[in-house]
């Protein structure tokens, strides 16, 4: 009987001193708002981590939150050389192993970029856009704790555009946002405006690269053929030649009927001393033969044997004729790379064409209230348990040290 009264007492103990620890007097009723503090103080986490996150999400979703118009369009940059109707073409597109159109890709990336930004702004008005007043406090450019400056415009545009490419059929979609139809529907097509002079600007920069350096060679061409004609006609003035090799030709000719000349001189001079060695013939037959020896051998010093002779004005002479021939066949290839190129600018050129014009939005499809909400929720409360999760581990690290 002893043992139970003192247990007893133990229990009443401890009950009082939990009591006195807790602020509540023995005896008297615990008012509300005491009960209430107890309460908050044993879920502080819970409030602090899930309850008044919730509360301030609903009451922005609920209520600040302010309405945004969506326009959509879709489009595609092509070339016309490029084509996929191969059947390993199509097989690796189908598999994933080769992208359809990668130039979509370089849209995609410009209209993610500072450039794009830019552009906007001078000429579309994107600051106003963004700085509405129909937009609330959390969306509207520039943010209660930030600065209007390129840096924070760039940034917040990203949140109000969204653009994707299908990797197979190489179909770009744009999205952009805006807190009033008529601006949407406007930055949409201001967009897909810069992409197409972005487009242009590539084509004109492609084609002048690449009949630049081919205009290039057809200059240099030029040049060294006039250079070639010209050394020809300061040789002709200065040997005072107009074509070695017919001279030399012609004197060749006169070598030759000089041999035959010569020939049949000698023949009948031989003729005649055997015949008649006494002869007054044979002295003028004799000076006619050694006079035409003389002509032969000065015409053959004059074609070969010498520096001032034929042979080597012949060989200069041809020198520059090969070079003149060159350089033509330089020019006309050149000629022709020129036109090939220009006709390969032409045939890869590219072409952004619209799938779907950019739409007028009667109804605003963001913010998505109650599916941002709970999303909201969801993230609070596992960030509740895991925090929770941690606390428990530490108190129970504490307790065995």
């Amino acid at each position: 009987m002893s043992r139970i009264e003192n247990n007893k007492e133990f229990t009443d103990f401890v009950r009082l001193v939990d009591a006195r620890s807790s602020g509540v007097v023995i005896g008297q009723p615990v008012s509300w708002p005491r009960s209430v503090a107890r309460w908050a103080r044993s879920q502080l986490l819970l409030l602090l981590i899930v309850v008044v996150p919730g509360l301030l999400g609903a009451v922005y979703y609920g209520f600040i939150c302010a309405d945004q118009y969506v326009s959509e369009t879709q489009f595609v940059v092509r070339s016309p050389n490029r084509n996929a109707a191969g059947l390993l073409s199509g097989f690796l597109q189908s598999t994933g192993f080769v992208r359809a159109q990668d130039d979509s890709y370089i849209v995609t990336e410009f209209i993610k970029s500072r450039a794009a930004v830019d552009a906007l702004v001078k000429r579309d008005g994107l600051t106003g856009i963004l700085s509405r007043p129909e937009g609330d406090i959390l969306s509207r450019y520039p943010l209660p704790w930030a600065e209007a400056n390129n840096e924070e415009l760039y940034q917040h545009y990203l949140r109000f555009i969204n653009v994707r490419t299908d990797s197979g059929s190489g179909v770009t979609t744009l999205d952009a946002r805006a807190f009033r139809a008529e601006d949407a529907y406007r930055l949409a097509n201001a967009l897909v405006q810069h992409a197409e002079e972005l487009i242009n600007r590539l084509n004109d920069r492609a084609r002048e690269d690449a009949i630049h350096y081919a205009q290039i060679e057809v200059n240099d061409s030029q040049a060294r053929l006039s250079n070639m004609q010209k050394s020809l006609t300061d040789f002709r003035n200065r040997e005072a030649l107009v074509d070695p090799s017919k001279q030399s030709s012609a004197a060749l000719d006169m070598i030759a009927r000089l041999s035959d000349d010569l020939a049949d001189s000698k023949a009948r001079l031989s003729a005649l001393e055997l015949q008649a060695p006494q002869s007054p013939q044979g002295e003028a037959l004799r000076a006619r033969v050694a006079a035409m020896e003389r002509q032969i051998s000065d015409e053959r010093a004059r074609i070969v044997g010498s520096d001032g002779s034929m042979a080597p004005r012949i060989a200069q002479y041809e020198q520059l004729l090969l070079e003149r021939e060159m350089a033509a066949k330089m020019l006309t290839s050149a000629t022709v790379s020129l036109e090939n190129a220009r006709i390969d600018a032409q045939r890869q050129q590219l072409y952004l064409e619209r799938i779907a014009d950019p739409n007028l939005p009667d109804h605003a499809l963001y913010p998505k209230r109650f599916g941002s909400f709970l999303m909201l929720l969801a993230v609070c409360f596992a960030t509740f348990w895991i925090v929770r999760f941690f606390m428990i581990q530490v108190y129970e690290h504490a307790a065995q040290q």
